[in-house]
């Protein structure tokens, strides 16, 4: 009799909570695609530092083209996150923005990221202070505990540079989320889109002007590269290109989503390629957005041979993951780079690189698996939870 009284009451709790969550999210068809992708986008952002932090991989032949390739890895998730939370919540900041919904959204989102990253911080600690090359700048903790390493303006000291480094695009994530819903507002409504692009252009204005004023390179790629306010057109584009899906999800075909796809791969190349030569205001990922969101447009729409196969079971059940392993590989790496310092080891070639590369990417998804079903998941339900039944 107590367990039925039991089960019930839990039934109830739940059924509260769904509706709940209902009532502030209407639920959209899941883009399976849009998760695969994220399972690849985060093993670009691992050949990035396997290269950079193994010792001897940065001086292999063509092993820049490896250390490049994060930096566009990551400005793609820029753009996937403005869509996929504009997808998600557009119904409910069309019309308006409400304080409980902003503060409902807003503890959400970072019951999404918080958790993690407080674990991995935790973690990478005792790491970080007995780092021989890189001695930890104590006056670094507390922007990392508030995700605030980004905000900072100034190129010194770099405070996104310490403890769980993959955590400065989280900070960069963290100050979207602020604006998010603002955001929306103006994309979304008929009339108000026009203040954005005043706001944006007066920003371009000043970074500008700051770029020029500048003294030195290091300032200059700070303030387009790692202050979250330079990324966060990024963000925006992809609220626009939510917009615009919108309003076309049924139109499209398979000729033109395959194409979409196609054609945003050729632009990343070329944006990558042409992030060598351009004026610093463009030195961030603002080469790689067409190409981004071309791609993530047409992987929307959900035609096509690659849609299938981000759509396979196992590759979205990586996309899942992909953000504890995006957290939880670098301190693996870290590691495995400090048993090398103290056996005087490096590598000398791809092959040797590339098994040891592999090993670590095993351990870290078997890892980032086991952290999102028992840790993620069950935290941010919790979390949210809490927020939901104190109202």
């Amino acid at each position: 009799m107590r367990g039925n009284s039991k089960d019930q009451h839990a039934f109830l709790l739940e059924v509260f909570l769904q509706r709940r969550t209902a009532k502030y999210v209407m639920r959209k068809t899941e883009l399976t695609g849009l998760t695969g992708i994220r399972f690849y986008a985060s093993a670009v952002v691992f050949m990035t530092h396997a290269v950079e932090k193994i010792p001897g991989g940065n001086t292999l032949d063509y092993s820049r083209v490896f250390l490049e390739s994060g930096a566009i890895a990551v400005s793609f998730f820029f753009v996937l996150s403005g869509f996929i939370l504009t997808y998600n919540y557009e119904s409910r900041f069309r019309e308006r923005v409400t304080f409980s919904s902003y503060v409902r959204f807003v503890w959400d989102r970072l019951a999404r990221i918080y958790p993690v990253h407080l674990l991995m911080l935790v973690i990478v600690l005792p790491i970080a202070m007995f780092s021989p090359n890189h001695p930890l700048d104590w006056s670094a903790l507390p922007f990392h505990l508030t995700l605030l390493q980004c905000w900072w303006p100034s190129a010194s000291p770099r405070f996104f540079s310490y403890l769980n480094t993959p955590s400065w695009s989280i900070s960069c994530e963290w100050f979207f989320y602020i604006i998010a819903p603002f955001a929306m507002f103006f994309v979304l409504g008929q009339g108000r889109r026009w203040v954005l692009w005043v706001l944006i252009l007066v920003y371009a204005c000043g970074l500008a002007w700051l770029l020029i004023a500048s003294e030195s390179d290091s300032a200059r790629n700070h303030l387009v590269n790692w202050f979250a306010p330079s990324r966060l057109v990024e963000f925006l584009a992809g609220v626009y290109l939510a917009r615009v899906f919108l309003v076309s999800q049924n139109l499209i075909t398979f000729p033109y989503s395959l194409g979409m796809q196609a054609l945003g791969i050729v632009l990343i190349i070329a944006g990558a390629i042409g992030k060598q030569y351009p004026p610093w205001l463009f030195h961030g990922g603002l080469l790689i957005v067409p190409g981004a969101s071309l791609l993530i447009l047409g992987l929307a729409y959900g035609h096509g041979y690659f849609v299938t196969h981000l759509s396979q079971d196992w590759v979205n059940r990586l996309g899942l993951a992909s953000f504890s392993f995006y957290m939880v590989h670098d301190p693996m790496l870290r590691a495995l780079r400090g048993i090398f310092f103290y056996l005087d080891l490096s590598v000398d070639s791809w092959g040797v690189l590339v098994v040891l590369a592999f090993a670590v990417f095993l351990l870290a998804q078997v890892g980032a698996l086991l952290m999102y079903r028992y840790y993620e998941t069950a935290l941010q339900t919790r979390l949210r939870a809490a927020r939901t039944l104190s109202g």
